[in-house]
C-alpha cells in the first residue's frame, strides 16, 4: 500500500500545538512503517523533510498549498491512502483519505476569529466531514462537536488521544538560562520568584483577560507574586494589554512572547501553580507538560480539558472571575492539596504515549 502523508505542518521550531501533533504522529507513523515492505511511504510537503529512508516530494505553491499543489498531485500520482493530520483536505482526493480534525473551536468562539479565518475553517471542516473516509480526534468532546455542529456520523469519527514525550531540556540547560536568557534578566525572573505561569497564545480564546482580572484579586492577599503569560500574540491580544495597563499590573504580569523550550522548561519548574482557564481546547498539550514538571494545574471544566486532566486538576467555571481567584488562593495555600494533585498528575500522564498514538493512527489509515 502506499501511504501519503501530508508533511506541510511539520515542523520543530516555535511550533503550535497542530505543528506538535504532525512532528510526533509522523515521526511516530514513520518508525511503525519502518521495515515493512507491504507499505511505501511519501511525505508531501513544501520544505524538504529530514526523515531518513522516507521518500519525500516537496511540492511549490506559494499561497494555499494544499488547495492547489497538494491537490494537483493528489489528482495526477495519488497514493492508496492519504493522511493529513490538520484540518484541510486537499481538492482531489485518492480513494481513501483519513484527516485529524484537531477542534472546531470557532463554532465556540466565534468572535475569537476573523471572518477570514472563521469562513475558511468552517468549509474545509465540512468538506472534510463530506468527503473523508475517516476522520481522527484528538478528544471526545471533539467527536461530540463534529456530530453536534456538522452532523458527521459516529462511525466516521475515531477518537485517538494524543501522546506526551518529555522536553529533551537537561537540568544544566535550564541553569543556564537564568544566567544568559534576555528575557529572563530583563524581567528579573529568578529561581526563587514566585510566580504563577501561563503558555500558550496570547489569544482571547484562553480567556487571559480573566486570569489577569482574577490574578489582580489574588495579589491583593500575596503581593509578591507575579504572572507570566509566556507565548506569541494572537486576536485580542490588544483588549488584554490594555487590561494589564488599566489595571496597572504592569509589573507584575509578564509577557515575554514566545520562549524557547529551555526558557519554558525553566518557566515550568519553578513557577508555583500552572493556570490554563482556557474557554476551548481541542486537546491542551500545556496541561501535560504541567504535569511532567509536578506542578498544581488550575484548568477549565470545558471542552476536552477534563478528559486529559482527569482528577489531576483544580477545576473552574472559566467565565468566573472570582472562582479563578478563589483557584489561585487554594493551590498557592493548601500545600497538601497541590502535592495531592501533583501526584495524580504524575500518574495521568503515563496514559499519554506517542508509540500508541501513532499505533492506533496507522491502524485506522491501513484498514
Amino acid at each position: 500500500m502506499k501511504i501519503g502523508i501530508d508533511a506541510s505542518r511539520y515542523a520543530d521550531n516555535e511550533a503550535t500545538g497542530v505543528e506538535m501533533y504532525s512532528n510526533h504522529i509522523i515521526n511516530g507513523l514513520t518508525r511503525e512503517l519502518s521495515g515493512k515492505k507491504s507499505h511505501e511511504v511519501i511525505l508531501y510537503s513544501r520544505e524538504r523533510v529530514g526523515i531518513k529512508g522516507v521518500k519525500n516530494k516537496v511540492l511549490d505553491a506559494k499561497r494555499l498549498w494544499t488547495l492547489r499543489a497538494l491537490s494537483k498531485e493528489m489528482k495526477h500520482n495519488p497514493p492508496d491512502v492519504l493522511f493529513v493530520p490538520s484540518h484541510v483536505l486537499p481538492l482531489h482526493l485518492p480513494k481513501k483519505s483519513v484527516i485529524m480534525i484537531h477542534d472546531v473551536a470557532f463554532k465556540h468562539l466565534r468572535k475569537s476569529y476573523s471572518y477570514f479565518q472563521y469562513r475558511y475553517l468552517n468549509w474545509s471542516t465540512k468538506f472534510a466531514v463530506k468527503n473523508a473516509t475517516k476522520i481522527i480526534v484528538p478528544s471526545e468532546a471533539s467527536r461530540d462537536d463534529l456530530v453536534k455542529f456538522f452532523k458527521c456520523p459516529k462511525d466516521k469519527i475515531e477518537v485517538v488521544y494524543h501522546g506526551f514525550e518529555p522536553p529533551k531540556v537537561s537540568q544544566e540547560e535550564i541553569d543556564k538560562v537564568f544566567e544568559e536568557s534576555e528575557i529572563f534578566r530583563y524581567f528579573e525572573i529568578k529561581k526563587d520568584s514566585p510566580y504563577i505561569f501561563f503558555v500558550g497564545r496570547l489569544e482571547s480564546k484562553k480567556n487571559l483577560i480573566r486570569l489577569v482580572e482574577a490574578f489582580d484579586d489574588f495579589s491583593k492577599s500575596h503581593p509578591d507574586y507575579r504572572l507570566i503569560l509566556a507565548g506569541k500574540r494572537g486576536i485580542g491580544f490588544e483588549k488584554l494589554l490594555k487590561v494589564v495597563n488599566h489595571l496597572r499590573m504592569v509589573g507584575k504580569v509578564i509577557m515575554p512572547g514566545y520562549v524557547t523550550e529551555e526558557e519554558k522548561a525553566a518557566l515550568y519548574k519553578y513557577c508555583k501553580v500552572f493556570a490554563f482557564p482556557s474557554l476551548y481546547e481541542g486537546f491542551g498539550f500545556p496541561v501535560l507538560e504541567a504535569f511532567y514538571h509536578k506542578k498544581p494545574v488550575l484548568t477549565s471544566h470545558v471542552s476536552c480539558l477534563p478528559e486529559v486532566a482527569g482528577d489531576a486538576a483544580y477545576y473552574v467555571d472559566p467565565y468566573d472571575r472570582e472562582v479563578i481567584t478563589a483557584g489561585l488562593e487554594k493551590l498557592v495555600n493548601n500545600e497538601n492539596f497541590a502535592k495531592k494533585l501533583v501526584h495524580l498528575g504524575t500518574e495521568r500522564l503515563k496514559l499519554f504515549k506517542w508509540k500508541d498514538a501513532a499505533k492506533k493512527t496507522l491502524d485506522i489509515i491501513v484498514k
